[in-house]
């Protein structure tokens, strides 16, 4: 009845409204000039100004040409964003990276501003003032190393940038009636699409995002939503650059991915949701994923094969000793001669950072006839940390 009562006010005062712009014909033009002041730019500060260009060199100088997942992990060194908009906004999408505080908020949240790196805050652009705003405050409470950003969001997006987006705002698109047409788009390999899926979400794993790139819309415009295995898994990084490159101009990368979305309790769809059982085929062959604490015993045992299917570039950083490195999408586009490096005996594991990648692997393999020694390979499917020294701890899968 108090909804009810909520909605016939509304539509009252509506119909007031409209009642009012036919029949008086005065206010108009000072309606207008209201209109026009709100877009006006906001005033900017030479000193405080950073420009969208000197932005975007602060995230190639930390994190080179690779995909952004150090920032969304809030792991950047030199430099924090902070985004000063509502917070519903934040999580439509955001700079990767970034924090919310509300400029509302700020005075009572002071203590999560860095004192040892440049505080770059950022709002809805030029005629926003939130962030020019939040300086001021940050600047009388003490900080020194400020500065404001006033092309914001509007400026890293149209420099050909995409933004990353929150449960929250994922949820709200997916759960209710979204005005706004969109894609959402899983990277992952097709197997883990097949076990478990955001709800209205396609399969375009990112290894097969150019073979397949007539499954995206014509219109480069639509926005497109990436996800994958979580803040670790990369794929669907790769895929929003891939999208970027091929003119679309509306991407967002949903960095919490499958993982998150389980978290906060929401739905899901494919065989794991629907209690889908598949049928084992091969009862000579071991369980396709290996648990983490058996691949820990035979690691330290030294009686598996290791085989890393993550880029050279990350192997390189970092790998469990003795691994072979054999990149995952080699078993797709080079598959004879990436099975031939496979050991021909004997235990074999497949891993990545957190098990997408390498179970597409996984299935890759088995459905190439030539190797001999597939009753013996498995995957890790779970989220593996491996150090410079080589050393490493294994989490939960996604």
């Amino acid at each position: 009845m108090k909804r009810l009562t909520l909605l016939l006010i509304g539509i009252l005062a509506a119909t007031f409204l409209v009642t009012g712009c036919q029949t008086t014909t005065s206010n108009a033009p000072a309606a207008n000039k209201t209109a026009a002041a709100e877009t006006q730019n906001v005033p900017q500060d030479q000193k405080l100004r950073i420009t969208t260009t000197e932005v975007m060199a602060l995230f190639s100088k930390e994190f080179g040409e690779a995909p952004l997942i150090e920032a969304t992990l809030a792991k950047n060194k030199t430099f924090q964003l902070i985004d000063a908009r509502p917070v519903n906004k934040y999580d439509e999408g955001h700079v990767p990276g970034a924090i919310s505080i509300p400029k509302p908020m700020l005075e009572k949240n002071l203590d999560k501003l860095a004192k040892d790196k440049l505080i770059i805050f950022y709002c809805g652009g030029v005629h926003c003032k939130l962030s020019p705003a939040s300086a001021e405050i940050a600047i009388k409470a003490g900080f020194t190393n400020v500065k404001v950003w006033y092309e914001g969001m509007p400026g890293w997006v149209k420099a050909g940038n995409y933004a990353e987006m929150e449960t929250a705002g994922l949820e709200k698109i997916i759960m209710q009636q979204s005005l706004t047409p969109f894609l959402l788009i899983d990277a992952r390999p097709a197997v883990k699409y097949q076990q478990s899926f955001i709800p209205k979400a396609i399969s375009l794993p990112k290894a097969e995002i150019e073979l397949k790139k007539g499954l995206l819309p014509t219109d480069k415009s639509l926005p497109l939503i990436f996800y994958c295995g979580g803040y670790k898994c990369e794929l669907s990084h790769l895929s929003a650059k891939a999208a970027l490159a091929m003119g679309y101009t509306k991407i967002s990368v949903y960095a919490g991915g499958l993982p998150a979305w389980k978290k906060a309790g929401l739905p899901f769809w494919g065989d794991t949701a629907s209690g889908v059982v598949k049928e084992e085929t091969n009862t000579a062959a071991l369980p396709e994923a290996i648990s983490p604490k058996e691949f820990k015993e035979l690691v330290d045992a030294g009686k598996v094969t290791v085989v890393d299917v993550r880029s050279a570039e990350d192997y390189l950083a970092a790998h469990i000793p003795g691994a072979l490195n054999i990149y995952d999408e080699d078993f797709i586009f080079k598959a004879k001669e990436a099975v031939a490096k496979l050991p021909q005996e004997g235990r074999v594991v497949l891993l990545c950072a957190t098990g997408g990648r390498a179970g597409g692997a996984y299935y890759a393999i088995l459905g190439e006839s030539d190797y001999v020694n597939k009753n013996n390979l498995q995957y890790l499917d779970a989220v593996i940390t491996i150090n410079p020294d080589g050393s490493f701890t294994v989490g939960e899968g996604h």
